[in-house]
C-alpha cells in the first residue's frame, strides 16, 4: 500500500495574493504565495496543490509565468490547477516542471477532454477536482465553480472520470471549505468503495484529530488542508506551519 500523503493547499486570487476562502465565497488575504510554497518546500511537504479560484471566471489559465516562479521556488511536488481547458495548456505548465495539472471548471459534463488529456500525458500527470455539495435530500452534487451542474450526482461524475483516465480525484467539499468542521467521512468511503484511482480529500479541517479520523475510516490516499496550514490554533493569525502536524500523524500516514 502506498504511503499517504498530506498535501498543502493554496489557493491565489485575481492579483496573486494567497488566499483562503469560506464555503467558496468569504476570502482573508494571507498573503504571498511564491514565499509561503518556498516555506512549505523548506518544510519538506509531500506535495503543493496551488489552485487560482479565479482563472476560470476571467476565461483564462493559471499563469505561466506564476508557475514558472513556483516551480522555481519549490523543491516538492507541485500540482497546479486553475481555467485550464485544452492540452496546449497542459503541455506548457507540464513543461515548467510541475508534476501533475488539475482539470475542473471545464470538465462540466463532458469528459472528451479529460479523456484526451489522460490519453496524450499520461494518467499520472492529470487530476480531477470535483467541487461538491451536499443537498438537502441528502445527495451530493457537483458544481462547476460555484454553478450547479444538473442531474450530477457525485458518485456518478467519479466514476466518469476514473473511466476517462484521471489519475486522481480530488474531491473538494464546498459545505465545508473553511469551517474547520471535518471532512465528510461517509462521502470519501462511498467514493473510496467506487473507485480504483486515488482519491484526495479537501474541505473541512480543522485539527489533526479530523486527518486522523479520515485516515482511520477510509481507505484515502491524500489529505489535502489550506487552513490547518496557514493558521494558529484557533485565531486567524498568518503562521505556517506543517512538520508539527505531520509529526502528530506519521503512524496514521504508513
Amino acid at each position: 500500500m502506498l504511503r499517504k500523503r498530506l498535501i498543502v493547499s493554496l489557493l491565489i486570487d485575481n492579483e496573486r495574493h494567497l488566499v483562503n476562502t469560506v464555503n467558496f465565497t468569504k476570502r482573508h488575504y494571507i498573503g504571498d504565495p511564491l514565499n509561503a510554497s518556498y516555506i512549505f518546500s523548506d518544510y519538506e511537504v509531500d506535495e503543493l496543490l496551488v489552485l487560482d479560484i479565479d482563472a476560470a471566471t476571467n476565461n483564462r489559465c493559471i499563469p505561466y509565468a506564476f508557475v514558472q516562479a513556483l516551480s522555481n521556488f519549490t523543491t516538492v511536488p507541485l500540482s497546479v490547477g486553475g481555467g485550464i481547458k485544452n492540452s496546449r495548456e497542459i503541455k506548457d505548465l507540464l513543461s515548467l516542471g510541475v508534476e501533475k495539472v488539475v482539470i475542473g471548471e471545464n470538465l462540466n459534463d463532458n469528459f472528451n477532454f479529460l479523456r484526451e488529456a489522460s490519453s496524450k500525458f499520461g494518467s499520472s500527470s492529470i487530476t480531477a477536482i470535483l467541487n461538491v455539495k451536499k443537498s438537502q435530500d441528502g445527495t451530493y452534487n457537483f458544481f462547476s465553480g460555484k454553478k450547479k451542474i444538473p442531474n450530477n450526482d457525485i458518485i456518478k461524475v467519479a466514476c466518469k472520470c476514473q473511466d476517462a483516465g484521471a489519475g486522481e480525484l480530488i474531491i473538494n467539499n464546498i459545505d465545508r471549505d473553511g469551517k474547520k468542521n471535518g471532512y465528510d467521512i461517509d462521502l470519501m468511503s462511498r467514493l473510496n468503495s467506487k473507485l480504483k484511482i486515488p482519491l484526495v480529500a479537501l474541505g473541512g479541517c480543522g485539527n489533526t484529530n479530523d486527518i486522523k479520523e479520515l485516515i482511520n475510516k477510509t481507505n484515502i490516499s491524500g489529505i489535502a488542508c489550506s487552513t490547518l496550514f496557514v493558521y494558529a490554533t484557533n485565531t486567524k493569525n498568518v503562521l505556517l506551519k506543517y512538520g508539527e502536524i505531520k509529526e502528530k500523524i506519521e503512524d496514521n500516514l504508513t
